[in-house]
C-alpha cells in the first residue's frame, strides 16, 4: 500500500507540473479577452514576451519589498498585511455595491428570481415543465440560500432591491473566505508559512477579478466561502495525523502529547487523547458540511470535492497508520461522497414536499459535452443554446436528449477525425479562451446594471480603462502561472535531490498538500470536455494562490542562498 500511496503522490507531482508549464506558456505568449460587451465575442492576441517579463519584473519588486518588510518586522508586518488585506477587499467590494450597481442576470437573475417568487406563494417555481427549475434543477442549492437572505430582508421592510444586500454578504464572505484559506496556509508549510502567507497576501490584493465577482449574485463566490472553510478544516484534521512511527495518531495544535508514561502522568496523557479524538471528529464533521454546502451552492463543486476523495482513500493506505486511523478516513470519505451527491436531491425533495409537485431531471449533462465541442459566436465550446434546444426539441424527454446530444458527439467526432488540424486548433482555441482570460470573464459577468454605474467603473466595463483591467489581469496570471510552475519544479527537484530547501516542512511527500492542485487538474480535465467559460475556471484560480505564493517564496529563499 505504501509503495501505491507514492506512486499516486509521484504521479501527482508529475501531473500538475505538466499542467502547470501548460499554463504558463499559454498565458505568457497570448492573451485571450472580450472587447465588446455586447457580442462577448473571445478574442485572441500574441504577447510581446520582453513586456511580459518587465510586468514579471514589477510584480517581482512588490514581492521582494513585502518580504523585507516581513524580514524588518516580523509578524507585525503580516497581521498588518492581513488586516490591510481584508479592509481593502470589504472596502473596494463596498464601493463597487454603491457605484458598479451590477445586477443578477441571465441564470442569476432566474434563479434569485425563482426565489423571490417562492417567498410571494409561487409554488408553480417548483413545476416539471412551465419554470426556470424544470430545465436548471441543480440551481435549487442556491435557490434555498438566496432565499434565506431575501427572507432576511424582508424583514427590514426597506424597499430597494434585496441584491444589494445580497452583494454585501457576498463581500463578507470573499472575506471569510480569503481568511481561511489564508489560515489553511501553516498545515500546508509549517516552517515558512509565514512568510509564504505575506505573499500570499499581496496576490490577494493584486487579484482584482476576484473582487469583482464580489458583485456577482451567482454561486461563485458562497461556493468558495464553503469550500475554502472546508479544506481548511480537512488540512487541519490530516495534518493532525502523526507521521510513521509516532505514538499516537492525532496531535492537537497548542497540546503536548507525551507518548510516554515516564515524561507526565497518567492523567495528562489520556486527558489531552480524549480532547483530541473529540477535536478530530468534530472537524471532520465540519469539512463534511462546508464541502458539500460548497456543492449544494455550486455543482460544479463537485470537482474539488473529488480531489478530496482521492486524497483521503490514498491518506488511508499510508504506511504506518493505524487500523483506527485508517477506518476513520475511509469513513470520512464514505460520508464526504453521501452528503455530496446526495444534498441536491435532499434539498429539492424538500421544496417538491412543500409545493406539492415535482421537477423534471432538467437539461442533460450530454448535451452539455456536445455543445462543448461546437462553434459558437462567443468562442469555440461556447454556449450557442444547443444543450436547452436539444431538451425542448425531446419534449423534455431525458432519454431521448440524451440521444440526440450523443449523435452530435459522434458527428464531431467524425469531422475531427476527417479534420485533425481543425481539431487541434479547436481545442487550442478553447483552452486558451478559458484558462488564458486573465479576467475570467468577471465584466461580462457582471455587466447589466441598475439605475447607470458611475463612470469611473463604466469606463472599466467598455471605456478606456478596459484595456487596462485586461492588462492587469493578464500580467497576475502569468505571476500566478509562474509561481505555481516554480512551485511544481521545486517538488519534483526536491524529491530527486533528497534537498529540504523549499518551504515544505516536514510534510513535503504527504499527498494531502496537493489537495487544491488535483481540483485544478480535474477542472482543466472536465472543462476540456463541457461547455466553455472562463468564469468557470475562476475558481480554479483561487485555488492556486496557496501554491503560487509558496512558489514566490521559493525563488527569494533559493536567491537569498
Amino acid at each position: 500500500m505504501e509503495k501505491l500511496y507514492k506512486i499516486s503522490l509521484y504521479a501527482v507531482k508529475f501531473l500538475t507540473l505538466l499542467l502547470a508549464v501548460l499554463l504558463f506558456a499559454g498565458s505568457f505568449l497570448t492573451t485571450c479577452y472580450a472587447d465588446n460587451m455586447e457580442t462577448q465575442q473571445v478574442l485572441f492576441r500574441l504577447d510581446n514576451p520582453l513586456w511580459n517579463l518587465l510586468e514579471l519584473a514589477g510584480f517581482g519588486l512588490l514581492f521582494c519589498a513585502c518580504l523585507h518588510f516581513y524580514d524588518k518586522f516580523g509578524r507585525k508586518f503580516r497581521r498588518g498585511l492581513l488586516i490591510f488585506t481584508l479592509g481593502f477587499i470589504f472596502c473596494l467590494g463596498v464601493l463597487l455595491i454603491l457605484f458598479g450597481r451590477t445586477v443578477p442576470a441571465a441564470d442569476a437573475m432566474s434563479v434569485y428570481n425563482a426565489a423571490l417568487e417562492w417567498i410571494q406563494g409561487n409554488l408553480d417555481v417548483i413545476h416539471p415543465t412551465v419554470s426556470y427549475l424544470s430545465y436548471y434543477p441543480q440551481q435549487i442549492g442556491l435557490m434555498a440560500f438566496l432565499e434565506l437572505f431575501l427572507r432576511i430582508w424582508n424583514l427590514t421592510g426597506i424597499s430597494a432591491p434585496a441584491w444589494h444586500f445580497i452583494k454585501f454578504i457576498y463581500v463578507c464572505l470573499l472575506c471569510a473566505a480569503v481568511l481561511f484559506q489564508y489560515l489553511s496556509l501553516k498545515y500546508l508549510w509549517r516552517e515558512h508559512w509565514e512568510e509564504i502567507s505575506c505573499c500570499y497576501l499581496l496576490l490577494v490584493c493584486c487579484n482584482l477579478p476576484m473582487i469583482m465577482y464580489s458583485s456577482f449574485v451567482y454561486g461563485e463566490i458562497p461556493s468558495y466561502a464553503a469550500l475554502s472553510v472546508g479544506l481548511y478544516l480537512l488540512l487541519r484534521l490530516l495534518s493532525g495525523i502523526t507521521s510513521p512511527g509516532r505514538a499516537s495518531d492525532i496531535s492537537c495544535k497548542g497540546m503536548s502529547v507525551k507518548p510516554f508514561a515516564s515524561e507526565a502522568s497518567s492523567e495528562t496523557i489520556l486527558s489531552p487523547k480524549l480532547h483530541c479524538t473529540r477535536s478530530a471528529f468534530f472537524t471532520g464533521t465540519g469539512s463534511i458540511l462546508f464541502l458539500a454546502l460548497s456543492v449544494m451552492l455550486r455543482k460544479n463543486s463537485l470537482i474539488p470535492i473529488i480531489a478530496v476523495l482521492l486524497v483521503l482513500l490514498f491518506e488511508s493506505l499510508r504506511f504506518g497508520r493505524s487500523v483506527r486511523a485508517r477506518l476513520c478516513l475511509l469513513g470520512m470519505a464514505v460520508c464526504l461522497a453521501v452528503t455530496s451527491v446526495g444534498i441536491l436531491p435532499l434539498v429539492q425533495k424538500c421544496y417538491e414536499k412543500k409545493a406539492g409537485n415535482t421537477l423534471s431531471s432538467g437539461v442533460t449533462a450530454m448535451s452539455y459535452f456536445a455543445m462543448g465541442m461546437q462553434e459558437a459566436s462567443r468562442g469555440c465550446g461556447w454556449y450557442n443554446g444547443f444543450n436547452i434546444d436539444t431538451y425542448d426539441a425531446a419534449g423534455m424527454d431525458s432519454a431521448l436528449a440524451n440521444e440526440i446530444s450523443r449523435q452530435a458527439v459522434l458527428e464531431r467526432l467524425a469531422y475531427f477525425r476527417e479534420h485533425p488540424g481543425y481539431a487541434v486548433d479547436f481545442y487550442a482555441r478553447k483552452h486558451l479562451s478559458q484558462w488564458a482570460d486573465g479576467t475570467y470573464a468577471s465584466r461580462q459577468a457582471t455587466l447589466a446594471a441598475y439605475g447607470g454605474r458611475s463612470g469611473f467603473f463604466q469606463e472599466v466595463y467598455d471605456g478606456s480603462l478596459s484595456s487596462a483591467y485586461i492588462e492587469w489581469g493578464n500580467a497576475w496570471q502569468d505571476v500566478l502561472y509562474l509561481g505555481t510552475l516554480v512551485f511544481c519544479v521545486s517538488a519534483v527537484y526536491r524529491r530527486r535531490k533528497g534537498t529540504g530547501t523549499a518551504p515544505q516542512g516536514s510534510d513535503t511527500d504527504s499527498l494531502y498538500l496537493y489537495v487544491g492542485l488535483i481540483a485544478v487538474l480535474g477542472g482543466f480535465l472536465f472543462h476540456i470536455l463541457w461547455e466553455a467559460n472562463s468564469r468557470y475556471i475562476f475558481l480554479y484560480s483561487l485555488l492556486l494562490m496557496p501554491y503560487c505564493a509558496a512558489g514566490i517564496y521559493t525563488v527569494f529563499a533559493e536567491h537569498a542562498k
